[in-house]
This record gives structure tokens, C-alpha cells and sequence, in this order.
């Protein structure tokens, strides 16, 4: 009797293990060294956003000097980079769980006793590290083309901090998308779907310099309040700014992504993988 209601009792998969922690380093240094080995995931965001820096800053600086605070293009340049970089190098979590699902490791991993949120939470923690270097590699090249925070090197550390706030809430997201569907295309579409949202707001210029359906439809982005607050970092003192904005648009993408990520988890974990 004893034996069948212990039986009828049993979860479905190994209890969570007090050594989930100790696992979560290899488990994201194992990340990282997939990301090292995949050179479209580590270098592809970042090349492609250092390419449009110069090529944006080279052509439309001497255009757009008149709008551009200080008379320096490359204030209203780098944050737009910056921020297309958190989302495209956002997709590095889901890639990473799509490849190890594809690979049969994860299904491996599903029958340790590891905890399981350890399994999503490794793949996005390598994904914060790659985006910090990629940031500071852009902020870097933004120094060589003229860059000169109002406020300093503090204002060069928020805007790292802003960018990996964002980018980690796209991070979550495709980890959601590449655990809920197990295919690559689907987690580029994370990237899809944000990118033309970049191109409405305000590009090129100040908010305040746009006009028309354009000013309308920066209005209503979700990306404009984050950009802003990005450039106002570099452009205004401390006392100046308004990141509030900004930061509650980051803390919201940031929470949709861990519903999802959490959600999505919990369907892998009921239905197997």
C-alpha cells in the first residue's frame, strides 16, 4: 500500500539539487565557449553595428551638426547602435538553447539532478557577457570618433549599463522563443520584430527635430523613451536627464522576458523534450 502511494506520488523528472548554483559557472562557461566557437553569435551584432557607426557618423555628421548636441554626430549615433546591438546580440540565448536541443544535450541535462532554471539561466548569462564586451567595444570605438560624455566616464559606465539592462530582456526573450519552438528561425524573428521599430523613432536626429506622422509614431515606439535616455547620458549633467522613462521601459521588456522564459520552461518541463 505503502509502496503504491509512494509510486503515485513520484515527480515526473529529478528534485532541484542544492548544487544547482555550483553548476550555473560551468554551465555558462561551457555558453561561453560555444559563443567563441560561433563566430555569428560573438562578432556578427557587433561588426555590423561598428559598420554603421562609421559609415552613419562619416556621412551624415557633417549634415546633421546643426541638430546634433555639441555639434558631435556620433552623441545621437552610438546610443542607436548600442541599442540595435542589445537586440540582435539579444538572440544569443535562444541560438544557444536551439543548438543544445538540436545536439541532444539538453535533453541530457533535462535527467541530472540540476536544477532546471539553470539550464536557461547559463545560456542568457553568457549572453550578458558578450553583450557587456560588445558594448564597450562600440563605446570604445565612439571614443576614437570624437565621443566626449557631458559627464564623464560615469555617463560611458551607465550607458554599458543601460545597453545590458535592455539587451538582457531580449536575451530572455529568445530563450523563451528558442525553448518554446527549438528552431533558429524562430529566434531570429526576436530580432524581426524590433528592428524596424529602430527606423521609427528618432534615427537621426533629436526627438525634438522630428515632425509629422514620423513625431506621432516616435511617440508611440517603445524603443524612443530607452533611446533618449541613452543620449541624454552622453549630452546632458546628471541634474539634467530623465531616465525614469527610459529605465521603466527597460525593467518592463526585462520582466516580459522572464514571464516568458519562465513560462516556456514550465511547458518544456510538463510536455519533455
Amino acid at each position: 500500500m505503502s509502496t503504491t502511494a509512494a509510486t503515485t506520488t513520484a515527480p515526473a523528472g529529478p528534485a532541484p539539487s542544492p548544487k544547482s548554483w555550483a553548476a550555473l559557472g560551468p554551465l555558462t562557461a561551457r555558453s561561453l565557449r560555444s559563443c567563441l566557437r560561433t563566430p555569428a553569435l560573438l562578432l556578427s551584432p557587433l561588426l555590423t553595428s561598428a559598420f554603421f557607426m562609421v559609415i552613419y557618423e562619416g556621412q551624415l555628421s557633417s549634415v546633421a551638426a546643426a541638430t546634433a548636441p555639441g555639434g558631435r554626430y556620433v552623441d545621437v549615433v552610438l546610443p542607436l547602435c548600442l541599442l540595435t546591438t542589445a537586440f540582435t546580440g539579444g538572440a544569443a540565448a535562444g541560438q544557444l538553447l536551439v543548438s543544445d536541443i538540436g545536439s541532444g544535450y539538453h535533453a541530457r541535462l533535462w535527467l541530472t539532478p540540476v536544477g532546471r532554471w539553470t539550464l536557461v539561466t547559463a545560456p542568457v548569462l553568457a549572453g550578458v557577457v558578450v553583450l557587456t564586451a560588445q558594448a564597450v567595444a562600440l563605446t570604445g570605438l565612439g571614443l576614437l570618433l570624437g565621443l566626449d560624455p557631458v559627464s564623464g566616464a560615469p555617463a560611458l559606465l551607465a550607458l554599458v549599463g543601460a545597453t545590458v539592462l535592455l539587451g538582457t530582456g531580449f536575451l530572455l526573450l529568445a530563450a523563451a522563443v528558442g525553448l518554446r519552438t527549438g528552431s533558429s528561425s524562430a529566434v531570429g524573428s526576436v530580432t524581426l520584430v524590433f528592428f524596424p521599430l529602430s527606423f521609427f523613432t528618432a534615427t537621426f536626429v533629436p526627438r525634438d527635430r522630428l515632425g509629422g506622422w514620423m513625431a506621432h509614431a516616435a511617440d508611440l515606439n517603445p524603443l524612443t523613451p530607452p533611446l533618449e535616455a541613452m543620449r541624454g547620458l552622453l549630452t546632458s549633467p546628471w541634474h539634467e536627464q530623465d531616465l525614469l522613462p527610459g529605465a521603466i521601459v527597460a525593467f518592463v521588456i526585462l520582466g516580459v522576458g522572464a514571464a516568458a522564459a519562465r513560462l516556456a520552461l514550465t511547458r518544456r518541463t510538463r510536455t519533455g523534450v
